[in-house]
């Protein structure tokens, strides 16, 4: 015999395992059962449930809600559902939907299943909406106005207060009205959504282009996402006046092959107006020459949807034949679109390039093209008559026949255009010529890789032979004259030395016109007169030139370990080509400051006696043969004379 069962076990194992929290209060209000997911859901035991007043799990608000239902449908056996707040334990509240069931005992029965996953999502959902681009309306099914979201409430203009409970009608032109009624009427009533264009009218009477996707709702109503479609019109008149005012011209056939647009520019190009030409048969303003190939076209590409670009003669209104490069593309419609440039001036262009590739194959210049690689592209007649070697012989070579590798290396690696500068190369006949060359670099589009260097060459090899000859005559002739005047100016120097010596009592300012007399007779940068101190065994600086107020320092110098000292007991003048280098020079700091890299130390004597030294600086740019001046030595010996007379040595 069949086992029998406990109803109220299997009703009690029944809502141990739903997902749902299940509880049972008796008609005094109190809980007499719970089930574990209810528990789990307040925090409550059984126990701590039981010694509350039910309504106590309730907000508020909730609690209203409740006693009110079971006042008026628990009492009369009736079942209900809800949405109520719980309030847990730990005091959070928890929204849930409630299904509460009256038993035979009186007691009730609520199964309640937890609403916050659900009002989260309900929450995602409705920021979604709200920051939506698109504006989003909602109406009852008598079309007034139960939601709108902000989008549509900026677009019409209205708060969203205003716009509780307007009519629909309120948002539309008359003839947009009248369009959505009639939508209404038909495919809203049947279920069906919707796509159309109206026009919203704002609160201000502002008229605003929109697309509207309508949709039915279940329990009657309507909702639609309505999209602005100012910016897509704005774009549409961006792309036209684009079209109207393209340097090419646009033409536009339909499926029977007439003419249904034309712009500003193919008007022009042609010599017809607008009205001229629309509906016009295309095939009339095609050259008879190129019809049989647009209609091929027409038949193998652009009835299947292929675009192509074409060479074509078109003839305008004044019959005269322009050339244009068509870019023919179909449209959805079956007809198709060209974009034709006109190439009256390439082909001009073409016809005058032809003319002068003539010019350059002739020309007597030698005109030689190089590509990346060093390698000859192009030799014409010129460089034939300059270099001795024929086309076919260098086509594909280096130059490295005629220049040197460091030569063609340099030229390979020219950046910019370099004009008439002089090479040497050799003739075929192993001749040296001279070559006055002007070089181009020619670059890719993108200006960042050299594709090929243009070389235009020169024969000046009789020229340079003429210039150097009378180079030569002229050196000879300047020396000469030179000559005579460093001479000259050497004894008006001396003249006026021995003038200063007997004119100025004071050694100070005799010293400032020796070391004047010596900037100009050398062109040094940087002089330095000093006397020498044989009570301090000192050398004392009373003159100087080219150097700053930091020198002072140095004004009065230790005679033993100089280069002064150096240059006496040697005998003659000390070079010091570095004088960073010189472990005997103490002022390098000073000389790094004025530039100075070399200099020349001349001792003065008198009666083979010290009296003082010259030191003259030259900076890195001079050359040292500045010191190279058999004058000098000379000079400084009536240099020391005059120093000893004036210190009263003499």
């Amino acid at each position: 015999m069949p086992q029998e069962h406990d109803p109220n076990k299997l009703y009690q194992t029944l809502t141990e395992h739903m997902q749902e929290a299940v509880a049972i209060v008796d008609k005094k209000d109190k809980t007499v059962y719970v089930n574990e997911q209810f528990c789990d859901l307040t925090g409550y035991s059984l126990e701590e449930l039981q010694q509350m007043a039910a309504m106590q799990i309730f907000d508020k608000e909730s609690a209203k809600l409740v006693k009110k239902l079971h006042e008026q449908e628990r009492e009369k056996g009736v079942s209900s559902s809800y949405e109520a707040t719980i309030l847990a334990k730990s005091g959070d509240p928890i929204p849930v939907h409630v299904t509460g069931t009256p038993l035979k005992d009186g007691s009730t029965m609520g199964i309640m299943t937890d609403l916050r996953k659900s009002k989260q999502q309900e929450i995602v959902y409705r920021q979604l909406v709200e920051h939506m681009q698109e504006g989003v309306w909602m109406g009852d099914p008598d079309n007034n106005t139960i939601y709108a979201n902000p989008r549509y409430c900026e677009m019409a203009g209205y708060s969203l207060e205003e716009i509780q409970g307007l009519p629909e009608s309120t948002f539309w032109t008359d003839e947009s009205a009248e369009k959505i009624d009639a939508v209404n009427t038909t495919e809203r009533s049947a279920g069906e959504s919707s796509i159309y264009e109206v026009t919203m009218q704002s609160k201000d009477g502002e008229e605003i282009p929109v697309m509207v996707s309508g949709t039915p709702l279940p329990e009657g109503g309507t909702i639609a996402i309505i999209n602005d479609l100012r910016p897509l019109r704005k774009q549409e008149s961006m792309y036209r006046n684009l079209v109207e005012n393209m340097q090419e011209a646009v033409w536009m056939v339909d499926k029977y092959g007439r003419t249904a647009y034309v712009n500003p520019r193919f008007c022009e190009m042609m010599g017809f107006s607008e009205e001229e030409v629309i509906g016009v048969d295309s095939y009339q303003f095609i050259h008879p020459d190129h019809l049989d190939m647009i209609r091929r076209i027409d038949e193998s590409e652009r009835q299947k949807g292929v675009s192509s670009s074409y060479e074509a003669t078109f003839i305008a209104k004044n019959g005269k034949e322009i050339p244009l490069l068509v870019s023919g593309t179909p449209t959805p419609d079956g007809g198709s679109m060209g974009i034709m440039n006109d190439l009256t001036a390439v082909k001009e262009k073409q016809k005058q390039e032809h003319i002068l590739n003539k010019a350059i194959a002739y020309a007597t210049d030698g005109i030689i093209i190089i590509d990346e690689d060093g390698k000859v592209q192009a030799w014409n007649k010129g460089a034939k008559i300059i270099f001795g070697y024929e086309q076919d012989e260098l086509m594909g070579s280096t130059l490295n026949k005629i220049f040197s590798e460091e030569d063609v290396s340099l030229m390979l690696k020219q950046s910019s255009v370099r004009y008439n500068f002089e090479l040497r190369g050799t003739h075929k006949n192993e001749q040296e010529i001279a070559i006055s060359a002007t070089l181009t670099p020619v670059f890719n589009d993108d200006k960042k890789k050299m594709s090929s260097v243009l070389l235009i060459a020169r024969d000046i090899t009789a020229q340079r032979k003429f210039e150097e000859e009378l180079s030569l005559k002229y050196q000879k002739m300047k020396e000469a004259y030179n000559q005579f005047g460093v001479v000259r100016r050497q004894v008006d120097y001396i003249f006026e030395l021995c003038e200063a010596c007997s004119e100025y009592q004071d050694i100070g300012a005799v010293a400032d016109f020796i070391v004047n007399s010596i900037i100009m007779l050398t062109r040094v940068d940087g002089c330095v007169l000093r006397v020498y101190d044989k009570k301090k065994d000192s050398i004392d600086m009373i003159s100087s030139f080219g150097v700053n107020d930091n020198w002072k320092g140095k004004t009065s110098v230790a005679y033993p370990g100089s280069l002064i000292e150096k240059a006496f007991k040697q005998d003659m003048p000390l070079k010091i080509v570095d004088v960073t280098k010189e472990p005997m020079y103490n002022s390098t700091h000073l000389a790094r400051m004025h530039n100075f890299s070399s200099l020349l130390v001349i001792p003065l004597t008198y009666q083979n006696e010290l009296v003082g030294g010259i030191t003259m600086y030259v900076t890195p740019e001079k050359k040292l043969e500045l010191f190279e001046n058999d004058f000098m030595e000379q000079y400084a010996t009536l240099i020391g004379l005059i120093i000893a007379c004036k210190s009263g040595k003499c």
